[in-house]
């Protein structure tokens, strides 16, 4: 399964790619903040990407918390969201026009992400409640499209069980793509809980111990082809 990310969107009158620094604006919630990746120049979208893809980008809420902390690529003493800032590269949209775009297929009204944030408290099932908010948003955005008495009239057709279907899997992958962040972030901080930790370091070891035997069986060779050259001249 293609790795699912947060932050990346979509302009609905333009079909740029963006990514979303702001979800909404403090103070101005009909606005989003977004950077057009296209726009950038090569060493700023690298250096952007990784960052969205990292495990604390991924975290995040708002990645603006994450840009305001990172170094700007140039080397200059500025931060990321700074340096983005002072270049103009800060696009204020409004949320209506943004959709966000975790994966090739899926696509997320920005506005409907949001109004369910703002029930998120009070309406998360309880086995969603360890989800960050995006993707618990994004997740019940999903499951708010199920109508019970409706989905039991398209269940009884072929297209709407094969709907059905679609729905609980992309449902699936965001709880699927959480958890793989969340293990991520957990074998970073202790390596020791990863189930592969101790064949890895097995292997490292091997590694280690067929290099000095390598190292040795070549340093015995020369000395053998030097004492043969010795005894030749002699």
């Amino acid at each position: 399964m293609a790795e699912m990310l947060k932050h990346i969107g979509q302009l609905e009158n333009t079909g740029k790619a963006v990514v979303v620094v702001f979800m909404s604006l403090p103070g101005d919630e009909d606005n989003a903040l977004v950077i057009d990746t296209d726009a950038l120049p090569d060493q700023y979208n690298e250096a952007l990407r990784r960052i969205v893809e990292s495990v604390e980008g991924q975290q995040s809420k708002d990645l603006a918390d994450i840009l305001g902390r990172r170094p700007a690529p140039d080397g200059s003493s500025m931060t990321m969201l700074q340096k983005l800032h002072a270049s103009q590269r800060l696009m204020k949209v409004p949320v209506d026009l943004v959709h966000m775009t975790p994966k090739r297929g899926m696509k997320f009204p920005l506005r409907q992400i949001l109004e369910a944030m703002t029930q998120v408290d009070s309406e998360t099932p309880i086995e969603l409640e360890d989800l960050d908010p995006q993707t618990r948003a994004q997740v019940i955005a999903e499951m708010g499209k199920f109508n019970v008495h409706q989905s039991n009239m398209e269940g009884t057709t072929a297209d709407g069980k094969a709907q059905e279907a679609r729905d609980l899997i992309r449902m699936a992958e965001m709880l699927e793509a959480d958890a793989t962040a969340r293990r991520a972030q957990a074998y970073a901080i202790d390596p020791t809980l990863n189930p592969n930790h101790k064949a890895q370091m097995a292997a490292k070891q091997e590694t280690a111990i067929r290099n000095v035997t390598n190292r040795n069986a070549k340093a015995a060779a020369a000395k053998k082809t030097t004492a043969k050259k010795t005894a030749a001249k002699k």
